[in-house]
């Protein structure tokens, strides 16, 4: 199976600093290297954040008009409503300074949960006002909780939506979501899916909080063997096969990995998957690791 190499996200987020759950960190001469391997094979678009330290800045320097940026948002908790747009439009224009380009190919509210705040409607107009503006092609949100959806869904129009999916975690695939964004005319782009690198640990490795799913992990273990997969051959065998994506987001520790992830084009197609979708929070998301 040859990958639609088209639909692979550039992921950020351990550019220059810990992320995951190994804390991976890819220093400037290999992020050099990876986004040169990354531009050869066809993938056009990196995701990113302020958030990620000083990675904008560093993607600015290497970029070269390679890549379109997709980034995201997060309103301040002490701003006030009346200040949210001027502050929206001052930061956005700073991160567009710190990359080096003209616009964002999509602004993502980072925590979609805040639209039903009480500041909410203010949030999603400041937002709007920005591809007014010509600052982003689109906008849309990044997605945690599935439960918020529909209410989000019928008050606001996004042109994007950014939603994990991974082999523990298939709730993108239940409740007709595709085709309720397929109908609403909203892009799908998945992250998570080697679930901030969990995926690839052994039992034995697994953080104490995670040890206690050890029944679920017994069964992803035997599984990979029995049908002789690798984790990272198994992540993206069951992302790829989707074919109802816009995006994929793909992170990695160097251009080896990248490579690696590149030239996996054997992949199993028809597998019967683990009965391995989890719906327990305390492993499908990453913020009850730490909390």
């Amino acid at each position: 199976m040859k990958f639609k190499q088209s639909k692979i996200i550039l992921g950020s987020a351990n550019f220059n600093q810990n992320y995951g759950i190994k804390k991976n960190f890819i220093k400037k001469k290999e992020i050099k290297k990876v986004l040169n391997l990354a531009s050869k094979s066809k993938i056009r678009t990196i995701d990113t954040s302020p958030l990620y330290k000083n990675s904008e800045k560093i993607i600015g320097l290497l970029n070269k008009n390679r890549f379109k940026i997709i980034s995201k948002v997060a309103k301040p908790k002490t701003i006030r409503r009346k200040n949210i747009r001027k502050w929206l439009i001052k930061n956005t224009k700073i991160s567009l300074k710190n990359l080096k380009i003209k616009k964002f190919e999509c602004l993502l509210l980072q925590n979609a949960s805040i639209l039903l705040s009480k500041d909410g409607n203010e949030i999603y107009e400041s937002i709007k006002s920005l591809k007014k503006r010509k600052l982003t092609n689109k906008i849309g949100i990044s997605i945690y909780d599935f439960n918020i959806l529909d209410k989000i869904l019928k008050k606001f129009k996004f042109d994007l939506i950014q939603v994990p999916l991974n082999i523990l975690d298939r709730r993108l695939l239940e409740n007709n979501w595709m085709k309720k964004f397929k109908q609403r005319k909203i892009e799908v782009h998945v992250r998570s899916i080697f679930l901030q690198g969990l995926l690839f640990l052994k039992y034995d490795n697994l953080p104490k909080k995670i040890k206690k799913f050890s029944k679920q992990w017994f069964v992803w273990e035997n599984w990979l063997k029995r049908n002789r997969l690798s984790s990272l051959q198994a992540c993206l065998a069951f992302v790829f096969n989707q074919t109802n994506l816009n995006g994929i987001i793909v992170g990695c520790d160097n251009a080896n990995q990248l490579n690696q992830i590149l030239k996996s084009q054997k992949q199993k197609k028809n597998f019967i998957l683990p009965n391995l979708n989890i719906r327990n929070k305390k492993l499908i998301d990453p913020r009850e690791w730490t909390s």
